[in-house]
């Protein structure tokens, strides 16, 4: 994943990067291949952006991770 634009993403909305940590740490202990535990990751991430996320979005996303993985396609949906 490119560091750069993450740490970007990270300044320029104003995201703690204590909590990116923890989110990551959260990620690593998690099987992202069930769907609750995407929809978990997808709201945590939401709250921590403090950008609200639509079911339709949220469906899209969860569809995505599980089909394809996470990858740095997913930070055009940020």
């Amino acid at each position: 994943m490119n560091f750069s634009k993450v740490m970007s993403l990270i300044s320029e909305n104003n995201i703690n990067p204590e909590e990116v940590l923890r989110l990551v740490d959260k990620v690593r202990r998690l099987d992202m291949k069930n769907e609750n535990n995407v929809r978990t990751i997808i709201r945590d991430v939401s709250r921590i952006a403090k950008k609200p996320i639509s079911r339709e979005k949220e469906d899209m996303l969860v569809k995505k991770i599980l089909s394809e993985g996470i990858n740095e396609s997913l930070l055009n949906y940020i």
